[in-house]
């Protein structure tokens, strides 16, 4: 699919419940054990697929939307209380 990229990581560890991911340029990753498929072991390698989900996105715009209208809406009635 042209909408994704996918990039090789190699398990170099788990430690406390915590992968620990190398990507070829050398940059580590964490992440939660638990993401992990069942059988990984240290020294396999891994495929990460990025995608862009748009639907997760407009899910979170809108919860932040909401969010950002309701402290807007606190602010101005704690100023409209302050005036009275």
């Amino acid at each position: 699919m042209a909408d994704e990229k996918k990039i090789l990581v190699s398990l170099d560890r788990i430690e406390e419940g915590i992968a620990v991911l190398v990507t070829p340029g050398g940059h580590m990753w964490l992440l939660p054990a638990e993401y992990l498929p069942e059988d990984s072991g240290e020294g396999d390698v891994l495929d990460v697929i990025l995608r862009r989900n748009p639907g997760e996105t407009e899910k979170l715009a809108r919860r932040v939307h909401d969010l950002q209208q309701r402290l807007l809406d606190r602010t101005r009635e704690r100023n409209e209380n302050k005036g009275q």
